[in-house]
């Protein structure tokens, strides 16, 4: 039963929700109005009659006995009095109860009702329906009839909203609320997805979307959905993270097996010129394998923080840049270091900026300079040359393992992917980020930050 019960229950799905917010804010808006309207607009009600309004309305009675206007048609009589009154005059026969009123908009069938009940009053009194005030009777005869005699007056309420805009008000008051209330519970889960997302897309692999995956509608299913994905890929990555490190591992014995033999056959006067070029490849692919065991250990988390002053953790990594800088006969621009003392890995992150210096030193034209900066949660290095630059696509994609890029910076350069992955995986270990932008030099300008303790 209980099953059932929630397998109907609408709320379960967004239409259903939709259906019923809608629903319910007509309803509550629909009640609303009509209470403010009962509250605000009366039907009929009877009203005070001032002093001014009987003595104009018995001053005009009293004239209908005049010699003159007896002989006029009663019409006539009615549209020549009604001009003083500012006002309607009307005059109805209290036997045959026919009414005559001087010039104007016809009258509602509400209010002719009202005048011939009002006609068989005894003394005069005000009524008002909406903003029409009637005051009579007043009695006169003419030519053998009673007629009895009213003036209708349009009397707006000074203090009372109008009813338009008390229903107006009511209605946007009510439908803001409650949609904004609507909307809100609608976007907040979407919003904690997409954040989630962006985690993920960022690297954080251990990204998931929390309470909105226990929602029972397609949200709910769509949180579960991306925390199995999220599951799946960080899986992946775990194990291709693990394949890496066991192949550098399993690739260093056949490699130093190959450097003995290179050794014996040197030893036995083979060909020079081949031993140096298959020496040269196994040089090449120790240094893959370096690299890749040194990306493994990034990746890995494994981190030894210690505090020292930031010109002697880079001290070294900017001497030798210099010498291959002047070595290539290019220009190394190095700005005042700051004197602060930083909580690092002094090894990581020297590996990181030898990785990106040398990288931007390989790839300029002329120069190549290294700038600080600082704010309140990181500290900045910046390296910019003066090279041929990357797209804006490219940028994002240098730091990928194995990446190289189609334009003249990787052409001919020797490498194989790896340098700036270790960089960002070793700036990330410091839970920092790295990024790169093109310079307005041309070049490519490369941002380490790194957070403070």
């Amino acid at each position: 039963m209980k099953t059932l019960l929630e397998n109907i229950n609408p709320a379960r799905a967004i239409m259903g929700r939709l259906f019923l917010w809608f629903w319910v804010t007509f309803i509550v808006t629909a009640l609303l109005a009509i209470w403010g309207a009962r509250l605000f607009f009366v039907d009929l009600e009877v009203s005070e009659i001032t002093p001014d309004e009987l003595a104009t309305l018995t001053s005009i009675t009293q004239r209908f006995d005049r010699p003159r206007l007896a002989r006029m048609p009663l019409q006539e009589v009615v549209n020549r009095n009604a001009r003083s009154l500012r006002g309607r005059l009307i005059a109805v026969n209290t036997a045959t109860q026919d009414i005559v009123m001087s010039m104007g908009p016809p009258l509602r069938e509400n209010d002719i009702r009202d005048l011939k009940r009002l006609a068989k009053q005894a003394s005069p009194i005000a009524i008002k329906r909406g903003a029409l005030k009637l005051v009579g009777p007043l009695f006169f005869e003419r030519r053998g009839e009673r007629y009895a005699l009213f003036s209708a007056k349009f009397d707006l309420p000074e203090k009372k909203t109008p009813p338009i805009v008390l229903f107006l008000i009511i209605a946007l008051i009510t439908t803001t609320l409650l949609s904004w209330l609507f909307a809100r519970t609608f976007t907040n889960p979407i919003l904690h997805i997409q954040g989630s997302v962006k985690r993920l897309a960022g690297g954080e692999w251990q990204s998931r979307v929390g309470p909105t995956s226990n929602r029972q509608d397609e949200l709910g299913q769509l949180a579960r959905d991306f925390n199995k994905m999220a599951e799946q890929l960080e899986a992946m990555w775990g194990a291709q993270k693990r394949l890496l490190a066991d192949v550098s591992h399993e690739l260093r014995s056949p490699l130093a097996r190959l450097q003995m033999a290179l050794g014996l056959a040197h030893q036995q006067n083979v060909d020079p010129a081949t031993l140096e070029r298959v020496e040269r490849e196994a040089d090449r692919m120790a240094s893959l394998i370096d690299q890749l065991l040194a990306l493994s250990r990034a990746e890995a988390g494994e981190i030894k923080l210690s505090a020292t002053p930031l010109p002697d953790v880079l001290k070294e990594v900017f001497t030798d840049a210099h010498f291959e800088a002047v070595n290539s006969n290019k220009q190394l621009v190095v700005f005042e270091v700051p004197t602060f003392t930083v909580n690092v890995d002094a090894v990581m992150l020297c590996r990181a900026v030898e990785n990106v210096l040398r990288n931007a030193i390989r790839h300029s034209r002329a120069s190549t300079e290294v700038y600080f900066s600082d704010d309140d949660d990181f500290w900045s290095l910046h390296i910019v040359d003066d090279g041929e630059g990357l797209s804006s696509q490219e940028c994002e994609r240098i730091f990928a393992p194995f990446y190289r890029a189609s334009l003249a910076r990787e052409r001919e350069s020797g490498g194989v992917g790896l340098g700036l992955s270790i960089a960002k995986a070793a700036v990330e270990l410091h839970h920092g980020h790295i990024t790169a932008v093109p310079a307005d030099t041309g070049g490519l300008h490369v941002t380490l930050a790194f957070k403070k303790s």
